[in-house]
């Protein structure tokens, strides 16, 4: 079962300021792999939110799909693409795509997997993904390549500088995170092959926004990350109090430059693609 535990019918509303897609490079790579060519190829975006990769893409595929259980965000995509009859969206779950078989050549879910299940869904093995993967490879045509990215455990504690600030949090995130090395057995007892996984250790889903060193002192930039959303009061107080005061003593630029000097070894985020078999 998905369970919200972030409001996205809130974070929506600010989400493309600090938030933009990163590896559209690698994902077009990964298509690309499959015999039928990029134009002619029709595309799922599983887990959508506000169309921001879809925007990337649209001009590189036949058509796109977009799935998005959110309300919220499913409505800042539709505005966002209202005009675009090649683009084509839909609410519902990944857990039961609303497609027929074969349908699509690729999929991609960005920073998806962690918004499946709950805190104990480690302890249970992330039974979710076992349904996810296997919808997945059900609507694929045969050759079809499925992407997905999402963060490993070194990268949620050190690809974000502001992660050491919010330890308890991330710890919890961390629980929602499948390991990287759960996501390949998953993809490969659901029938697919696999294909590979790619790091792109310079690129930052917060942008330019991400160093900005008063950050996390304001909502907005809160909102680009569903890690904040699982931050309480009280650790949430001590944070902006520890940003704050190193910002007036001047201590924030060597800590940034610290934090920063890990991200740069790690990354943020992790792409693993594999592809249907041929018919």
């Amino acid at each position: 079962m998905i369970k919200e535990y972030e409001n996205y019918q809130d974070t929506s509303k600010s989400y493309d300021t600090t938030r933009i897609p990163i590896g559209v490079e690698i994902l077009l790579g990964c298509f690309a792999t499959n015999p039928r060519p990029l134009p002619e190829q029709v595309i799922l975006d599983g887990g959508c939110g506000t169309g921001n990769y879809i925007q990337a893409l649209k001009s590189k595929v036949n058509s796109l799909w977009g799935l998005e259980f959110n309300g919220g965000m499913l409505a800042q995509a539709t505005e966002k693409f209202r005009n675009d009859p090649n683009i084509h969206l839909d609410q519902g779950s990944l857990l039961d795509l609303p497609y027929e078989n074969e349908t699509f050549d690729g999929i991609m879910c960005n920073q998806v997997l962690h918004h499946l299940g709950s805190e104990d869904a480690a302890q249970e093995n992330f039974p979710e993904l076992n349904q996810v993967f296997e919808q997945a490879y059900r609507v694929l045509r045969p050759q079809g390549v499925f992407v997905c990215n999402t963060s490993s455990h070194p990268q949620i504690y050190d690809g974000f500088w502001w992660a050491d600030l919010i330890q308890e949090a991330v710890s919890r995130i961390a629980k929602r995170m499948p390991p990287i090395a759960c996501i390949t057995e998953k993809l490969d007892q659901a029938g697919f092959c696999f294909g590979g996984i790619i790091v792109p250790i310079h690129a930052v889903m917060q942008g330019d926004n991400y160093l900005d060193p008063e950050g996390p002192l304001k909502p907005t930039y809160r909102n680009g990350d569903s890690t904040w959303s699982l931050v309480r009061q009280g650790e949430l107080e001590q944070a902006l109090e520890r940003v704050g005061n190193m910002n007036k003593d001047g201590s924030i630029v060597h800590y940034l430059e610290q934090r920063e000097s890990l991200r740069q070894k790690l990354g943020q985020t992790t792409f693993v693609y594999a592809y249907k078999k041929p018919s």
